[in-house]
């Protein structure tokens, strides 16, 4: 017990400190894994609102154009930085007082615009990968995004005093930007993602001017009722709408703001282990079961020489690996004497059983060679005896198909044993094609695992009486 106790506490030990020699190691570029640079183009409409011209008044709704320009860098998965040029132009209409500058006795309308640019900084957040379940494992292509940010605003705002007339606008307000000028601005994304390369977004935003002529009201004036106190006391605010698409630049397939770390697999540091390989088979001495194995040989998964043929005499001693025999002929089959054409036939057939063509072919495998020269020593020992050469397919393709194959593959052999010395007058070849299976209930082949589609592809001697 106090050993086992002893090895537990080693084992943990060595764990804590792979896993601390694991965690150090710094993270840098290189070691990105997803793109996270991109840049965004947007375009849509804006409303001016909670100002003393508006963009939608007495029934009449005057909306104008916004255009945002952004590039954009993702911090990690769900926060984002985002620097953003916008431009654009408003639209709204109001209500000229009495006892204006213009005529005490007037009361009428007045249409205003304002031309506006700005720069600002967003904080994006990725709410759906922020609040995504840690055991939701699918792909997702939706995504709500939250943004948060100020800027420097300019603009140029114009008033028409007398409704009626769109010839008359002046200059009110002309604000530079500068330092002064600042604003801010809230909203929400929903964004959706084409492919790797491309996301499309609809978006909306909630500008704060910080200022009560953004609208094209001017400036108050003692002893006067002016369009701006319609709304005194009040920041000009605007909507913008906008749909937009997004760019993902980097070489990587992925963006990291669509991959969570919570989704990620958890990466298992490596296990403290040295592998002693004495006799260098690639099998550790710990699991290897033949521990003086000579060096090039190859070996199975318990480090022990391999035996194809399965004749108990291993590779790298049986001379004929392919073919079983005895130990005391270095595994290969012993001569044969003189037999029956009977026997001769079925000795053949157990030397060819899973002769190997190329695919759709009559070339003969290198790795059948051995097979049929074998066929041949049986052959040429028993020279008196006449044979046919059955070529056989399976059930795939069509029936003209594998009779033509069959005929050339069967011919394909009895040139190769022709040309170890056999007498061809002795044999002729006949093509079978899929008419005689060895597996007839492999028709169709689906019907059949593959080990029984090979055999039914076979060549077949028969002794000719």
């Amino acid at each position: 017990m106090k050993k086992l106790l002893y090895l537990l506490i080693l084992g943990s030990l060595t764990t804590v400190s792979a896993q601390n020699s694991y965690d150090e190691k710094p993270f840098n570029n290189s070691k990105k894994e997803f793109n996270d640079w991109s840049i965004s183009a947007f375009a849509g409409t804006s409303l001016i609102q909670n100002s003393d011209l508006s963009s939608w008044w007495g029934g009449y709704m005057t909306p104008g154009y916004d255009f945002q320009f952004q590039v954009n860098k993702q911090i990690s998965h769900a926060f984002g930085l985002s620097l953003q040029y916008q431009m654009g132009k408003t639209r709204q209409k109001g209500t000229i007082y009495d006892n204006t500058p213009w005529g005490n006795a007037y009361q009428g309308k007045t249409h205003g615009k304002t031309e506006y640019t700005g720069i600002s900084a967003l904080v994006d957040i990725n709410a759906s990968n922020l609040l995504r379940r840690v055991d939701n494992k699918t792909e997702f292509k939706w995504a709500m995004h939250l943004y948060a940010g100020a800027g420097i605003l300019g603009y140029k705002a114009y008033r028409n005093h007398y409704y009626g007339s769109n010839n008359d606008y002046s200059l009110v307000t002309d604000q530079k930007l500068a330092d002064k000028s600042v604003f801010a601005q809230v909203g929400a994304g929903v964004r959706y993602k084409l492919n790797d390369k491309f996301d499309l977004e609809f978006k909306g935003m909630y500008v704060m001017s910080g200022d009560e002529e953004f609208d094209g009201s001017g400036k108050p004036e003692i002893g006067y009722w002016t369009a701006a106190d319609a709304e005194e006391g009040r920041d000009d605010n605007m909507l913008t709408f906008s749909l937009g698409v997004h760019y993902k630049i980097g070489k990587h397939k992925e963006a990291l703001q669509w991959n969570s770390p919570l989704n990620r697999p958890t990466v298992v540091p490596p296990t403290p282990f040295e592998c002693i390989d004495a006799d260098k088979d690639g099998v550790c001495d710990q699991w290897d079961k033949c521990l003086d194995t000579p060096e090039g040989i190859r070996v199975d998964g318990s480090g022990c020489s391999l035996d194809s043929d399965g004749d108990g005499v291993p590779d790298s001693e049986d001379k004929c690996p392919t073919i079983p025999g005895p130990p005391t002929n270095g595994g290969c089959p012993e001569k044969l004497v003189r037999i029956s054409g009977e026997d001769v036939a079925t000795r053949i057939n157990a030397y060819l059983e899973g002769i190997e063509f190329d695919y759709n072919s009559d070339r003969i495998r290198e790795q059948s060679y051995d097979k049929l020269n074998h066929a041949a020593e049986v052959l040429l020992a028993n020279p008196d005896f006449k044979f046919v050469v059955e070529g056989h397919t399976d059930a795939a393709g069509g029936v003209d198909y594998n009779q033509k194959l069959s005929d050339r593959r069967a011919a394909s052999v009895v040139r190769y044993l022709a040309n170890k010395g056999v007498d061809t007058t002795k044999l002729s070849s006949i093509g079978k094609g899929k008419s005689d299976l060895k597996w007839p209930e492999c028709n169709p082949v689906t019907n059949c695992p593959a080990w029984k589609n090979l055999e039914n592809r076979r060549v077949v001697f028969k002794e000719i009486k």
